[in-house]
């Protein structure tokens, strides 16, 4: 009986939920992504940025006042939350990719973030890990995972990323690990 309960389990999980694989982008903001807004003038600083992605997927860059944040796929802003410290996101982004609805396509990304102290110092980087906003769906961050450790970071990570394809956007809670929980916005 307990076996027919695992395989029906296994049976209801999204297709995409099956053996990620990894893609990798690494994009300089100057030369490859383009300016698609801007803050007016004398109304403080705020550019969107959109950078190419994978299988036709982009992402939007939000800078605002010392502070990133980055939202993947079908997208037009950057509606994620960004760090309460002056932050910047790093160029390369690890696209987990699926089968969602019979095509390959990215369901989640995980990107480096680096945050800095009171001091000014890049003391804290974050590995945040969100879900792929689909053209019938939004995106949204499924975790984020303290990447001050190394390598092992990277793996935690894509655990996480395991679950973007089932995780329910503004209902499900975003994973964050103890060590870098004072450093999370609120959900």
């Amino acid at each position: 009986m307990r076996l027919l309960i695992v395989a029906a389990a296994f049976a209801a999980m999204p297709a995409a939920a099956a053996e990620l694989t990894s893609e990798y982008t690494r994009n300089h903001v100057d030369r490859d992504c383009e300016i698609v807004a801007s803050s007016p003038d004398n109304e403080g600083f705020w550019v969107d940025i959109r950078c190419p992605g994978v299988a036709g997927y982009t992402y939007m860059i939000r800078d605002s006042d010392g502070r990133q944040s980055v939202t993947y796929g079908s997208s037009e802003h950057s509606s994620m939350p960004t760090f309460g410290a002056f932050n910047y996101a790093h160029p390369t982004v690890e696209w987990r990719m699926g089968t969602l609805n019979g095509e390959v396509v990215p369901v989640a990304a995980i990107q480096r973030f680096s945050l800095s102290d009171g001091d000014g110092e890049w003391t804290t980087q974050i590995l945040v890990v969100s879900k792929v906003a689909q053209p019938d769906s939004v995106g949204c961050i499924v975790g984020y995972v303290s990447a001050n450790e190394g390598g092992s970071a990277n793996e935690r990570a894509r655990v996480v990323s395991d679950q973007a394809a089932g995780f329910r956007c503004g209902v499900d809670e975003p994973s964050v690990e103890d060590k870098i929980r004072q450093h999370v916005p609120p959900a």
